[in-house]
């Protein structure tokens, strides 16, 4: 037997997965020579052809799960005399709920439980052992939790959310954003992964973009907008390389919202199209991050201690709303349209209709950045 995960290595809740299939197997009368656990090993590079030789990396567990039935048998016993009980135990939630996994029960098992008015998950970057202490001590809202455990950014989040007031530093956001002159450029990539890769020369999981939005703002306050998406089915790598390149036609600042993930693709492209390298990297030595700026300078409540641009954009523009998109209003949802888009069997109509939900969802992406460049840099009076 040869239990298959995504995964891309062994993880811990496998063994017990494994040594409960290996006993129901047995219990049905199947015999078993040997046991294994198989994983996507994430180094292996698809060669195309349909040959996925290599893609899973086995290993074998057979002693260790064969020695676990009789402590299988006890659960199953213990489980049965729990379901036999006429009432369900009286057992609160804890983290027991969410390990390795959020149980599908819990906000049944949940409903009865009083919920915090101010979740103490509100605080940003606030340790989960913190959290734990605090719960012993039946401290679950922020209302309650000591200053004095707080770090500035989540004394600023408990302060401002339960005053209901903005927090904005206007001042230092536009001191941050003045050594960035116009002309600058606002982009956002979208990306997919495979688990089984789909394009020859890629490997399981990696990171492939698909489509890019680029704003640029002039001097004087013209904005121009660029785009590229690729929904042929085939690997889209080079053709949205050179698509980018050619999108940067001048020199200025590049702004984009968590710099880590832009810059890592442009990088992987750069590895991957040698010969493109130089002006690829050119682009990122221009990145500016927007997503520090507003973690330091910006916080309202609504936002409750998350600093996504999903959470960041209506506080700011409050015209401005991922919600009121049509179909693809999130990352996922793009990776989710884009799937459907490549498929043979997609229907031409929807296909162009997946089509305009995606660029209008990335195009949104690269104006929000604009007008948040708008209103840290306080350049409010200008019509964009």
């Amino acid at each position: 037997m040869i239990e298959v995960k995504s995964s891309t290595s062994v993880k811990d809740y496998h063994y017990d997965d494994l040594a409960v299939q290996a006993f129901a197997v047995k219990a049905a009368g199947i015999p078993l020579a040997s046991i294994s656990l198989a994983h996507i090993d994430s180094s292996w590079v698809y060669p195309g052809n349909n040959d996925y030789c290599g893609l899973l990396k086995e290993n074998d567990l057979t002693e260790e799960t064969l020695s676990r039935t009789d402590e299988v048998n006890e659960w199953i016993i213990q489980a049965q005399n729990i379901a036999a009980q006429p009432i369900e135990p009286a057992i609160e939630t804890g983290n027991q709920c969410f390990s390795p996994f959020e149980c599908s029960f819990y906000s049944y098992c949940s409903r009865n439980e009083p919920k915090p008015e101010y979740p103490i998950v509100w605080l940003p970057r606030f340790p989960s052992a913190k959290v734990e202490k605090l719960a012993v001590q039946g401290i679950d809202d922020l209302r309650n939790v000591p200053d004095e455990l707080l770090n500035d950014q989540q004394l600023r989040v408990k302060t401002h959310t339960l005053a209901n007031t903005v927090f904005f530093d206007a001042a230092g956001a536009a001191s941050d954003l003045a050594a960035y002159p116009l002309p600058a450029y606002f982009l956002d990539f979208e990306t997919i992964q495979f688990a089984v890769p789909v394009w020859k020369g890629t490997r399981p999981y990696q990171q492939m973009v698909f489509q890019f939005s680029l704003h640029r703002l002039d001097a004087s306050g013209q904005l121009e907008h660029t785009e590229f998406l690729d929904l042929s089915g085939y690997d889209p790598s080079e053709s949205f390389t050179q698509s980018l390149i050619a999108a940067f036609s001048g020199q200025g600042p590049v702004f984009v919202y968590n710099a880590g993930f832009e810059t890592a693709r442009i990088r992987e492209l750069a590895e991957r199209f040698p010969s493109l390298s130089q002006p690829l990297l050119a682009i990122n030595a221009r990145v500016v991050d927007l997503l520090p700026v507003a973690r330091k300078r910006y916080y309202h409540p609504s936002q409750q201690g998350s600093w996504s641009i999903k959470k960041v954009l209506p506080a700011v523009v409050p015209e401005l709303r991922y919600d009121t998109l049509n179909g693809v209003q999130d990352g996922g949802m793009a990776m989710d349209a884009f799937l459907e888009g490549i498929r043979l069997d997609t229907p031409p109509e929807r296909k162009a209709q997946i089509e305009q939900q995606l660029l209008a969802y990335c195009k949104l992406d690269t104006y929000a950045m604009v007008r948040l460049w708008q209103v840290f840099s306080g350049r409010t009076d200008s019509k964009l």
